[in-house]
């Protein structure tokens, strides 16, 4: 059985992946954690969700769980609480999926260094075309060289808090690797200026904010010749919602590493996986 808890549990998408948790076959939603102070903390599940069949509470904190009732943390929040996650699963064991974005690079660092404990999903995005897209991007980087210009535009509901968006950054970072390159000195977030020339290589990344769009990411390839545009449109929230399904399970059975969707998904040559890969019979034991 996977037994899960959601950090960040009352927001708009971490209601969605709690109600998906709770409705999947052989997986089981024990609590959700809440910044403390909001109104829906203490509350039963049952009454949070709108499903009678559901025990446990909100909590306003990690330490107030039982690491023993469960053994995947799924994370929905906002950095600060990542990085309290990221610490909970160093020391529990705990499974961690982390899809919150806009983390500081410390951040991050403490999200990688619970892997050496658990097992750690870093997801910029859990939705499976986006992470389809992915592994399509590293080919086409590759094949299609720096003869294209590659430009990414990125579009987001008004309330989304950073930018450019983690999904339009990781697709960045596939593509600057397919060249040899480094993210850090190729992309560009944004342009502004009376005198702006487009350096061979670069990879532009705009942003878009308005509405209430879930996620939309368009990758242009430009040459003098031709162009191609690969798009991911997230319709809806839910979308995120049924990856984390699949990530959850995945963190429940894999051994202590970092992985991320392409991993769940089996996007992943083996071969680029081999000394973390995950094995059988080795989901973390619930009292």
């Amino acid at each position: 059985m996977v037994r899960t808890v959601v950090s960040g549990i009352c927001g708009r998408t971490g209601m969605l992946v709690a109600a998906r948790l709770a409705a999947a076959e052989g997986v089981e939603l024990v609590a959700g954690v809440e910044a403390p102070g909001h109104e829906n903390v203490g509350m039963k599940l049952a009454d949070v969700l709108l499903a009678s069949s559901l025990g446990g509470r909100v909590v306003g904190a990690l330490s107030d769980l039982d690491p023993d009732a469960f053994n995947v943390l799924v994370d929905f929040s906002v950095p600060e609480q990542s990085e309290l996650c990221a610490r909970f699963s160093a020391t529990t064991g705990t499974g961690l999926v982390v899809a919150t974005t806009g983390l500081t690079e410390a951040q991050t660092e403490i999200v990688h260094a619970a892997s050496s404990r658990a097992a750690v999903v870093l997801a910029s995005n859990t939705s499976v075309g986006a992470n389809v897209l992915f592994a399509v991007l590293e080919r086409a980087g590759a094949a299609l060289g720096e003869d294209f210009d590659i430009e990414i535009v990125e579009a987001h509901h008004r309330d989304k808090r950073d930018a450019p968006s983690g999904t339009a950054l990781t697709a960045a970072e596939i593509l600057a690797r397919a060249r040899g390159r480094s993210s850090d000195a190729v992309v560009v977030a944004g342009r502004t200026g009376s005198s702006i020339q487009r350096n061979r290589g670069e990879i532009g990344v705009h942003s878009v904010r308005g509405g209430s769009i879930a996620g939309r990411h368009t990758i242009h390839f430009l040459s003098g010749l031709e162009t191609l545009s690969l798009e991911h449109v997230a319709l809806s929230r839910e979308a995120f919602a049924v990856g984390a399904v699949r990530a959850a399970r995945f963190a429940a059975v894999s051994k202590p590493g970092l992985y991320d969707m392409l991993d769940v998904l089996g996007l992943r040559d083996p071969a680029d996986r081999e000394s973390t890969m995950p094995s059988e019979g080795t989901t973390r034991s619930c009292r």
